[in-house]
């Protein structure tokens, strides 16, 4: 008896445990500052154990030298190890897979292993970050590589490009490759002029739709190039889209009902504006829909993906929205592509978002790189919640502007925090890196001077402890 009792009560603190943890899901953002060089992060996987791997490049002492950089983190964002690969020339990744095996597969172009051009380039890694090996892919000419997708059949299929062999100047270029890297069969695409390879999906019937961008073929100026195979990479149909300036495809997925959704990088229309386009084709190649997003100058798109609301999830980089520099732009749309939020984050300086991606919670982490934080190009990792903010928890809620105010915002030596009548009790700021720099209780205080001037310059996120739940903010300190 007194046996059951004890598994019954370890069976509720069991059950408890797992409620509180279900609940208290951790936002944050996270800069990796490792290095007194540049850095940035180009892709990012979360693991069996709960944290996440980071893949990007790392520049070192040595001129025009970049070497592949993996970042291991916990849970939270914290740095587990780094690890760097390359030779004495640059090796740059572009995506990053999880094999069937258990491994991982960089894949991107270097000039430490070929006659002086780039060369494709294959890394696989454990999970430990041991390099196992690496594949050179590529002839005599310039070939670079930027998706990499496992197949239905246990296989892998790159996309890329090619001047080596093929019709003229570079020729989109698909390799299909066994699980240690053997070449099953290599075709090109294009005509006598450039056309490159950027995104590659397998479609459920086993075909493949590949999007890059074309000069052989539509308006000339560069339009976005869609090739639909077979499973033995012979042409379907082939689809151009484009007007007068220069559009280039940059990255597809395929929807459960075999059409395409695809991101455009645009720039239609006069002077320097870039927008971001997405399209909704069907499975032979009719659009059913084709939306743009952006503002008056430079906006533009890098990674889609489908969300589990039938939706999508955008990453981007926007000159339009926030600071005068880019910032990292994420844009969750539904599934007819009408927009459900946008979000912009980063610092005074420059940031750039590359990826994106939906958690199996409903949150997204995305990486990236920023120059705010720091001397130096650092990697950025967000861990947002399912709106795409930092705020935590059931009782935090996003600042409203007309309850309670910081100013000024960007703020030099200090801010003024004015509640407007809210009941405040506590209020807390921390830096990017989580750390707290400043806590003060209240005691019916209706406004606080917080003087700053021996913090450095950077984003810095303030939690409001209210009578009625918090709030949570962020200013920039100059």
């Amino acid at each position: 008896m007194k046996t059951k009792l004890f598994t019954i009560i370890n069976l509720f603190i069991f059950l408890f445990i797992l409620n509180v943890n279900c609940h208290a899901q951790t936002y944050f953002q996270k800069v990796y500052q490792s290095s007194p060089f540049d850095q940035e992060g180009q892709d990012i996987l979360q693991m069996p154990d709960g944290g996440y791997l980071i893949a990007g490049y790392t520049t070192n002492s040595t001129v025009n030298d970049l070497d592949v950089h993996v970042i291991k983190t916990d849970a939270f964002g914290n740095t587990v190890w780094t690890k760097s690969y390359g030779g004495n020339k640059p090796d740059f990744p572009y995506h990053m897979i999880a094999t069937l095996d258990g491994n991982y597969f960089l894949i991107g172009y270097s000039q430490s292993y070929g006659g002086g051009d780039w060369d494709i380039l294959l890394w696989k890694i454990d999970p430990a970050g041991t390099l196992l090996w690496w594949k050179k892919y590529g002839g005599n000419g310039n070939d670079q590589a930027r998706d990499i997708i496992s197949t239905i059949d246990g296989n892998y299929m790159i996309v890329g490009w090619s001047n080596s062999s093929g019709a003229g100047g570079q020729d989109a270029n698909l390799i299909k490759i066994d699980p240690i890297g053997a070449v099953i069969w290599s075709k090109t695409y294009g005509g006598v002029s450039d056309d490159f390879g950027c995104s590659i999906k397998q479609c459920s019937d086993g075909n493949f739709i590949l999007l890059g961008q074309t000069f052989s073929y539509g308006s000339g100026n560069g339009d976005a190039y869609l090739i639909k195979t077979n499973s033995n990479g012979d042409t379907t149909w082939t689809k151009t889209i484009g007007e007068a300036q220069n559009d280039e495809g940059v990255y597809i997925t395929v929807n459960n009902d075999n059409s395409f959704t695809f991101l455009i990088r645009d720039s239609c229309n006069v002077g320097m504006d870039i927008d971001t386009r997405v399209v909704k084709m069907d499975a032979s190649g009719n659009i059913l829909w084709s939306k743009t997003y952006g503002g008056t100058q430079k906006d533009t798109p890098k990674m889609i993906q489908p969300t589990s609301d039938g939706g999508y999830i955008v990453a981007a980089t926007s000159r339009s929205f926030g600071w005068i520099n880019p910032d990292m732009w994420i844009l969750k749309l539904n599934s007819s592509g009408d927009t459900t939020w946008t979000r912009h984050y980063g610092g005074v300086n420059n940031e750039h978002c590359y990826v994106v991606r939906e958690m199996p919670d409903g949150s997204y982490i995305a990486v990236g790189k920023t120059a705010s934080y720091g001397p130096d190009v650092d990697p950025i990792f967000l861990k947002l919640n399912p709106s795409g903010t930092l705020a935590v928890g059931t009782n935090e809620y996003k600042l409203s502007n007309n309850r309670v105010e910081i100013y000024p915002n960007p703020a030099e030596e200090f801010i003024t925090v004015d509640f407007k009548g809210c009941k405040a009790r506590k209020i807390t700021i921390k830096n990017i890196m989580g750390q707290e720099v400043y806590n003060k209780e209240i005691n019916g205080e209706e406004s606080l001077n917080i003087h700053l001037e021996d913090q450095p310059p950077g984003v810095y996120f303030v939690r409001g402890d209210m009578e009625k739940g918090s709030i949570i903010t962020k200013f920039v300190l100059k």
